[in-house]
């Protein structure tokens, strides 16, 4: 699905703050921009035109005079939907004010996700899910249930997974270290305690374990011996929670799709 311009620029994320700056800007006096050049939107703004044509290039568009065009083709086709966007409206439950926000989201989750993907560690991973005797997957919370879909779908398949909600201690320190299992450990920040202690106790036995984190850099994957990254929107952080949970399951769908064509 591809957005509009528009829907970039009420939308958009990461900005800096001068971008974020700008773009409330010209959301609240887009007429201005249809008159100004970069220099001149530049000191409207107090920045500079090397950072409005920066922006211009982040939300897709070859430049400010590239910009300057979209924007007003589609402000004449809809002046009012050029508003500020309120997160604190939606939160708040405004049903229509939604409709263009969460698949917005959605998709800029999917996006951001698959831009971290590194493919060769994917094709390896799902190499080790065709080897594999058995997938294990732990999480918390949200987690889990993610973790139950996932499972689910392979069991369909005829492989053998399930879900753990949280580490069973038992069952980890009588595993045999010569199992096929193959591990997943599901924490955004990468530092939950428990997550990190079943990896821990994995790596340990030399066994491969994945983490699924929004960190490369956490205490989690120092236990594991691949990550797959997660995307989080990092301006709200009920929004990065559903961020997550789609960039999670957008991962396990990949794994499972790779399933799929080796079974049928």
């Amino acid at each position: 699905m591809e957005y509009n311009l528009l829907q970039k620029l009420k939308y958009a994320s990461p900005l800096t703050a001068q971008e974020k700056h700008i773009v409330d800007f010209i959301l609240n006096n887009p007429e201005i921009v249809f008159q100004s050049t970069a220099y001149e939107l530049a000191q409207q703004t107090y920045t500079s035109a090397s950072t409005i044509v920066r922006l211009c290039k982040k939300l897709g568009t070859k430049g400010y005079p590239d910009f300057q065009l979209k924007l007003a083709l589609e402000y004449q086709q809809s002046p009012s939907s050029l508003r500020t966007p309120d997160h604190a409206i939606i939160e708040q439950g405004n049903v229509l004010a939604t409709i263009d926000s969460v698949p917005y989201l959605y998709q800029q989750a999917l996006n951001d996700t698959r831009r971290m993907l590194n493919a060769p560690v994917l094709l390896r991973i799902a190499n080790w899910v065709k080897e594999s005797g058995r997938i294990d997957i732990y999480g918390s919370d949200m987690n889990y249930y993610l973790a139950q879909q996932a499972c689910a779908k392979w069991n369909e398949l005829g492989i053998a997974a399930v879900a753990h909600n949280g580490p069973n201690m038992h069952y980890l320190n009588t595993m045999n270290s010569n199992s096929l299992t193959l591990s997943f450990v599901i924490s955004h920040t990468g530092e939950n305690q428990a997550m990190i202690e079943a990896a821990r106790v994995l790596s340990d036995k030399q066994m491969n374990v994945i983490a699924v984190t929004g960190n490369n850099r956490s205490s989690l994957s120092k236990h594991c011996v691949e990550t797959l990254l997660t995307y989080g929107y990092k301006e709200q952080l009920r929004l990065s929670k559903m961020s997550s949970m789609i960039s999670v399951m957008y991962l396990f769908d990949m794994l499972y799709m790779a399933s799929i064509s080796d079974n049928y």
